[in-house]
This record gives structure tokens, C-alpha cells and sequence, in this order.
């Protein structure tokens, strides 16, 4: 294995973790204290406040399993496009309400955005379920 191999296998995990873990507080954040994110989901999308409850429930929920599929490096090729959807949703529904502005907020989720389809690109990596399975699948196939 080269330094280019090793290397990529750290990208591809240092970023499954450190997404991961933004993922995770994002989720907790709108489970645990629903009335703030509740909020924002009404005034971006102007909306009642049982569908924002039940959008913001469910987005809590997407966010926690996107978070643990990238720790345990499965299902990477669809999770992370899944997030840099929800990503790109979040950003263009900010644009669409506000307009481009200096909000850190704005450009926190382009950079989460372009961190979830470098993971796309760059796969689960070495350490990872997905590679796991396949080497499990490549032996059963060879026997």
C-alpha cells in the first residue's frame, strides 16, 4: 500500500467522523430542543406549526442515521449523497427566504455540503463496513 492509499483511507475517515459528528448535533439539537429549529422550519418555509413540528422530527431523525452511517462506513455512496441533498435544501431555502448575506450559517452548510460530496467521491475508505462487506462478499464469491 502506497502513501497516496494510506492517506486517502485517513481522508475518507476523518471526514466520515467529523461529519458525522456535525450530523449528530444537528439531529440531537432538533429532537432535544424542538421549539428552536421548530421555529427557523416556519419562518423559512412559512408554514404551520404541526408541519414544521413533523418536518423538523423527521429531519431530526434523517440527521442521526446519516450520523451513524458514517461511523460505521456503511451505505457511504447514499448516505452522503442524501446529506449533501439535505445540505443543498437547507442552503437553497436559506438563499430563496434571505438572500445571500455575511451569515456564518449560510457558508457553514456550503463547506458541510462540499465535506459530503468529497465523501461521495472518495467512498467509505479502508476502514469502513462498506469495505468489510465487500471483501466478505469477494471471499464467499472465490469459495
Amino acid at each position: 500500500m502506497d502513501n497516496l492509499d494510506k492517506s486517502k483511507n485517513w481522508a475518507s475517515f476523518l471526514l466520515r467522523w467529523g461529519l458525522a459528528v456535525v450530523f449528530i448535533l444537528f439531529g440531537y439539537q432538533k429532537l432535544s430542543i424542538p421549539e428552536q429549529t421548530r421555529a427557523e422550519i416556519q419562518l423559512l418555509l412559512d408554514i404551520g406549526l404541526g408541519s414544521a413540528s413533523a418536518i423538523n422530527f423527521y429531519l431530526g431523525l434523517i440527521e442521526i442515521m446519516i450520523a451513524i452511517s458514517f461511523v460505521l462506513g456503511i451505505f457511504i455512496k447514499k448516505t452522503s449523497l442524501l446529506a449533501s441533498l439535505m445540505l443543498l435544501g437547507f442552503f437553497s431555502s436559506f438563499l430563496w427566504k434571505y438572500g445571500l448575506s455575511i451569515d456564518p450559517t449560510l457558508y457553514r452548510d456550503l463547506g458541510l455540503l462540499a465535506g459530503s460530496l468529497a465523501l461521495w467521491l472518495l467512498g467509505s475508505g479502508a476502514w469502513s463496513l462498506d469495505e468489510w462487506l465487500s471483501k466478505r462478499q469477494a471471499q464467499l464469491k472465490s469459495s
